[in-house]
């Protein structure tokens, strides 16, 4: 099941660069919580807590209850985007949904290929992993943390497809064609011959005919 995390929120007001940048050096997160049938929210949250309870998650399928001044008991969320400063790792921007645990939600759930697969281990074959997600659809509750795929049974020319795994209740986006995990032939070095009728090289050893010729020449050159 997916990570159910909690968080506090404080409703803030005022938008634009200035006052992000004064919530920031606050250590404050600017956010803003959605919601379907209701106005945007705009929000912060504390920057320290925030990355203490998702560090190590799958945002993209992480659930948060989240406690909002004026909101009375706690609203249950989906972490929609988290924008963070490309230098400094820090979080600068959260957005959030409003989700009911009655209504299915469409996410991206990580997938973990486990075990080595026996024509990588007895033949030097070599693992591929085309998607890395998974497109979903699901109750919150229902939700999966992440997808386990074993791949120890695959042989070389072997793969494994969306439409094989079992998901229980859950609900496949993706193309059930897809592979998830396929196991390609060792790669080889390519031979490279000299095209037909090239030139000798410089210091290239000579063709057994090129040897014939230069001895019966100098066989003629002694008769002579």
């Amino acid at each position: 099941m997916a990570t159910t995390i909690e968080l506090n929120a404080k409703r803030r007001e005022g938008t634009g660069k200035g006052v992000a940048r004064k919530l920031r050096q606050a250590r404050r997160v600017p956010g803003i919580l959605y919601g379907k049938g209701v106005d945007p929210v705009l929000i912060d949250l504390d920057e320290r807590e925030f990355t203490k309870s998702v560090g190590g998650h799958a945002v993209s399928n992480l659930i948060v209850d989240l406690r909002v001044d004026g909101e009375s008991g706690l609203v249950k969320t989906l972490v929609r985007e988290v924008q963070t400063n490309p230098l400094s790792g820090s979080v600068e921007h959260v957005d959030l949904n409003r989700i009911s645990l009655t209504e299915e939600i469409e996410v991206e759930v990580p997938i973990e290929l486990v075990g080595i697969p026996t024509g990588v281990k007895n033949s030097g074959g070599i693992l591929q992993h085309p998607i890395r997600t998974l497109t979903i659809k699901c109750l919150p509750q229902d939700l999966p943390d992440k997808i386990t795929v074993d791949v120890t049974h695959l042989e070389i020319g072997d793969s494994v497809r969306v439409s094989e795994l079992n998901l229980g209740s859950v609900t496949v986006v993706t193309e059930t064609d897809t592979a998830v995990a396929s196991v390609a032939p060792p790669a080889r070095e390519e031979v490279v011959k000299p095209a037909e009728g090239e030139a000798a090289v410089a210091g290239a050893t000579p063709t057994e005919p090129e040897l014939v010729e230069k001895k019966k020449k100098a066989e003629e050159g002694e008769a002579s």
